[in-house]
C-alpha cells in the first residue's frame, strides 16, 4: 500500500516496451498522477509511434495500475501492471489488434523530476494540480471509460466514478 500514498504526487517514469515479435524496443515516457484511484497524466512514445498521448482512462488499486492511451484514432495502448515508488512494470495491448506486434511488455524505471525538468515541463498536464477542474477532469475520464450496453456494468462503474469525484472533490475543497 505504501505505492498508493506515494503516487499522490506526478511520477515520471522511463523505459522501453518490448514487443513481443521481437521488433525493436520503443522508447517510451510515462507521467502518471492519481487522482483517489484515477489515474491521469501522459505518454511520450519514440518511433514507430513517434508521438505524445493522454491518458484517456485509468484507474489505480494498490499498486496496480491499468490504463489506455489513446496516440490517434488508430494507435490506443493500454498499460496494465505494477506502478511502485521505483519502477513501473507489466504489459501493454494495442486496441483492436490481436498480433504479437501489438502486444508485449513494458519496464519503466522511475526518474527525479529535477534531472530534466524541460520533459517534465513538456508532459505537464494543462489543468492545474490539486484543483476541483482537475477532480471534473479525472470523473469525465472515468465516466468515458465505463464499459456501454449492460445496465448495471454501467451503473457499478459510474457509482465507483461518483465515489472517487466525491473524493477528489472533498480533498481539493477547503
Amino acid at each position: 500500500m505504501a505505492a498508493a500514498g506515494a503516487c499522490a504526487e506526478d511520477k515520471l517514469y522511463e523505459g522501453m516496451l518490448l514487443p513481443e515479435d521481437f521488433a525493436g524496443p520503443i522508447t517510451v515516457t510515462v507521467e502518471l498522477r492519481d487522482l483517489h484511484g484515477v489515474l491521469v497524466g501522459r505518454v511520450k512514445a519514440s518511433p514507430p509511434i513517434s508521438a505524445v498521448g493522454q491518458i484517456s482512462s485509468g484507474e489505480m488499486m494498490g499498486d496496480k495500475c491499468d490504463f489506455t492511451v489513446p496516440f490517434s484514432s488508430s494507435m490506443v495502448l493500454r498499460f496494465v501492471g505494477t506502478c511502485s515508488t521505483s519502477m513501473f512494470e507489466g504489459r501493454y495491448t494495442q486496441a483492436g489488434r490481436r498480433d504479437a506486434s501489438s502486444r508485449g511488455t513494458f519496464r519503466l524505471m522511475r526518474k527525479e523530476p529535477d534531472k530534466d525538468e524541460d520533459t517534465r515541463e513538456a508532459l505537464r498536464t494543462p489543468v492545474p494540480t490539486g484543483s476541483l477542474t482537475e477532480c471534473i477532469t479525472a470523473n469525465t475520464r472515468c465516466l468515458g471509460a465505463c464499459p456501454k450496453g449492460d445496465y448495471n456494468t454501467e451503473f457499478l462503474c459510474s457509482n465507483r466514478c461518483r465515489t472517487k469525484y466525491k473524493a477528489c472533490k472533498k480533498a481539493v475543497s477547503p
